[in-house]
């Protein structure tokens, strides 16, 4: 008697880690998508591709990391397709090139990273990487993304949580993020931005 009590006490500690361990798994599988976009600002009057773009200055921003070698900004995006992320060094970048970032463009099926340069209603882009990237993006849940942009010209963009790009890049003009801007393609979409780093 004594000796099955002794052995039912010593695995009563691994009963308790295994139930901690159960629920901490259904807490995780439960979580909201949307807790990630907690702190961040939220920008709802994305206009088309072709529109008067509101360019925020990155100055203001509260939470962008940077490293000494590289800026890191985390980004959300709800919606179907077609993400348009633009910077440059002013804040209408007009006559002088830019940087954007296609985030589940072409239907949801590929992201591209070029230089654009704007005059007047015209423009032009230079395919600087291209990556396919299929369903990347949803329309039901908020997607995060992280873009480091480094000193050196070298850009990627990668899923908040990996290690690993998905697209990378390297712009020789070595276009500062003073000021960042977003445009939607056709499809409606929200955009998270400055959200905190943890």
């Amino acid at each position: 008697m004594h000796r099955t009590l002794e052995v039912k006490m010593k695995s009563l500690p691994l009963a308790v880690l295994g139930v901690t361990l159960v629920i901490a798994l259904v807490q995780a599988s439960n979580s909201n998508s949307f807790d990630l976009i907690i702190g961040c600002s939220q920008y709802n009057s994305v206009v088309q591709y072709h529109g008067a773009i509101k360019y925020f200055p990155t100055e203001s921003m509260q939470n962008v990391r940077n490293t000494g070698y590289s800026k890191i900004f985390k980004i959300a995006i709800l919606g179907p397709s077609d993400g348009h992320i633009r910077f440059g060094q002013s804040v209408f970048p007009t006559d002088s090139d830019g940087i954007e970032i296609v985030l589940g463009g072409w239907g949801n099926t590929k992201s591209a990273g070029r230089r654009q340069r704007r005059t007047g209603s015209r423009y032009s882009n230079v395919q600087l990487a291209e990556a396919q990237t299929p369903n990347l993006m949803s329309p039901y849940r908020p997607v995060m993304f992280e873009l480091e942009v480094f000193n050196n010209g070298r850009v990627e963009v990668r899923r908040y949580g990996q290690s690993l790009p998905f697209l990378t890049f390297n712009d020789n003009n070595r276009t500062p993020v003073n000021y960042m801007a977003f445009a939607k393609w056709e499809k409606d979409l929200i955009f998270f931005y400055d959200c905190p780093s943890n």
